[in-house]
């Protein structure tokens, strides 16, 4: 159990517990023209998001435990050019500085929160990846009115799920050259990180649980999971309810790393899931 576990924090959290070095590998880069860097106020720092404005509905993407913008460099070429497409940068992530004392996913969602309403945002699809796609429901909860609709790219409704529904098999779809890219990059983003901070934040998707919000939400979701190449987890094993408004999407052959190893397919999928929505809501 021991090892399982550690092996689900080097994924999920991104600590480099590996032996392997990969200084070689090249970093993907900041995105660039047309997106703009917009800093945020917040006691002792400031929040980061980078922005591309479209004459679309809003999407803001919220990325995984210790990554920043930079991981969905892949997936923005692929999106909707006429979203108005934000991406927040959690605290101590990008250039959102510091990182949190004591983080939590509520915490994020507030953050999150506060981005939307710094640049007049009232309604939003909101989605995100892993620890992203927890902050995205709970931001469904606690500002319902707001959100037209929720995007989970392995986003675990509890933390158990990362056990029932795939035994903590997190990368096993991933080639060596994918998992030295993963593994400068984390480095790269954890450079000025302490290991205490790295330890606190690295915990704080299994203090939280999402399964009632999804049991009672009347928000349209979407649900993007990695089939690792095997038969599909059950809902149950997943703690994702059987219910109308929760749509599960299964991409063949990924793990965890869905919107670096399918973009343009978890692409695809999301700006079908935004057209659906627009459309039933049109007057």
């Amino acid at each position: 159990m021991f090892q399982k576990s550690g092996l689900l924090l080097f994924m999920l959290c991104g600590v480099a517990l590996c032996g392997a070095v990969a200084g070689a590998e090249e970093l993907p880069a900041r995105l660039g023209e047309p997106f703009v860097e917009h800093l945020i106020d917040i006691d002792g720092g400031h929040l980061c998001c980078v922005q591309r404005e479209g004459d679309g509905p809003a999407l803001m993407l919220i990325p995984g435990t210790f990554s920043d913008s930079r991981a969905f460099s892949r997936l923005v070429p692929h999106l909707d050019q006429s979203l108005n497409l934000l991406i927040v940068e959690n605290r101590g992530l990008g250039r959102s500085w510091p990182p949190p004392e004591s983080g939590s996913i509520e915490q994020c969602c507030r953050d999150a929160l506060l981005i939307a309403e710094e640049r007049n945002l009232d309604s939003i699809y909101i989605g995100g990846h892993s620890l992203g796609g927890m902050i995205s429901i709970e931001v469904a909860r606690v500002a319902p009115e707001r959100v037209r609709g929720v995007i989970s790219i392995e986003g675990w409704s509890h933390w158990h799920a990362a056990r029932d529904a795939f035994e903590y098999d997190m990368k096993s779809t991933l080639s060596e050259s994918q998992l030295a890219e993963q593994l400068a990059y984390r480095q790269d983003v954890l450079k000025d990180w302490t290991e205490d901070q790295r330890k606190a934040f690295g915990l704080i998707w299994r203090q939280w649980d999402g399964e009632p919000t999804l049991q009672t939400t009347t928000l349209l979701i979407l649900e993007l999971y990695g089939d690792r190449g095997r038969t599909p987890a059950t809902r149950e094993q997943l703690r994702i309810p059987d219910r109308e408004n929760i749509q599960l999407r299964w991409l063949n052959g990924a793990s965890h790393s869905l919107h670096y190893e399918r973009p343009q397919q978890v692409a695809a999928a999301i700006n079908e899931f935004i057209s659906v929505c627009e459309a039933q809501s049109a007057p």
